[in-house]
């Protein structure tokens, strides 16, 4: 975490020359571009590390994801090119429909069914997902372990609704799943699924570039969560 760009105690990437350590650097893969690159390194990899490294996704599973922003996407992508199904939630149906031509097979709006847990049940038949993406935290974690299939596995990267009631987490040992937390990746992760981007011609979803004069209009854009998928800014 020390060394994370744009943590607390390095510099970001918003330059226009950077010194990087050479061991914290890997090949961009062919056939993206450097703004299609740009998008790898904090989404993509989180995805590859919880979904394909540590938690084993492929064909036959069931993905959910929730919402349809860079680590959401990342994973349904993966998803698709391993055989996986994915249950995508938002609260748009538009987004939804854009998902589905991702390849979403099972698609929830969770402002319509708020217990989307309900309905991802429903949907499986009883059988739930077994691989979840966990982004919300509080607001989402029971939902998630009241998803989640027999043996399978909730992969944590994120807390955006905050910390708050603890879950309860009996069902976990019912069902024998799994929390499995990622904080992003390593080189070797990293690596890895540069190959795999290659090999199946994955290209990542962006919503919108902006310049680096138009920095605060890329924020307030992220901040009004209207995006699907990633927005960069170019120097």
């Amino acid at each position: 975490m020390a060394s994370a760009l744009g943590g607390s105690t390095a510099d970001g990437m918003l330059a226009e020359y950077v010194v990087l350590p050479e061991g914290a650097l890997v090949a961009v893969p062919a056939h993206l571009s450097s703004v299609e690159a740009a998008t790898l390194p904090c989404a993509a990899v989180t995805a590859w590390h919880g979904l394909v490294t540590r938690g084993g996704m492929r064909s036959g599973d069931t993905l959910l994801v929730q919402g349809t922003g860079g680590v959401a996407l990342f994973g349904l992508q993966f998803a698709r090119a391993v055989g996986a199904r994915a249950i995508v939630l938002s609260s748009s149906d538009e987004k939804l429909e854009h998902a589905k031509a991702l390849g979403g097979s099972i698609l929830i709006n969770y402002r319509e069914t708020p217990e989307w847990d309900v309905a991802v049940m429903e949907a499986t038949a009883g059988e739930g997902a077994s691989h979840i993406l966990e982004l919300g935290g509080s607001g989402t974690y029971d939902r998630s372990v009241r998803s989640v299939a027999s043996g399978g596995k909730i992969v944590q990267i994120g807390v955006l609704t905050g910390f708050g009631p603890k879950p309860d987490l009996a069902r976990l040992q019912m069902e024998n799943a799994d929390i499995i937390g990622v904080t992003v990746g390593s080189v070797e992760h990293f690596t890895a699924m540069n190959a795999f981007l290659t090999q199946q011609a994955i290209r990542p979803v962006i919503d919108d570039v902006f310049g680096l004069d138009d920095v605060a209009q890329a924020l307030t854009h992220l901040r009004r969560q209207a995006h699907f998928g990633k927005i960069v800014v170019t120097l």
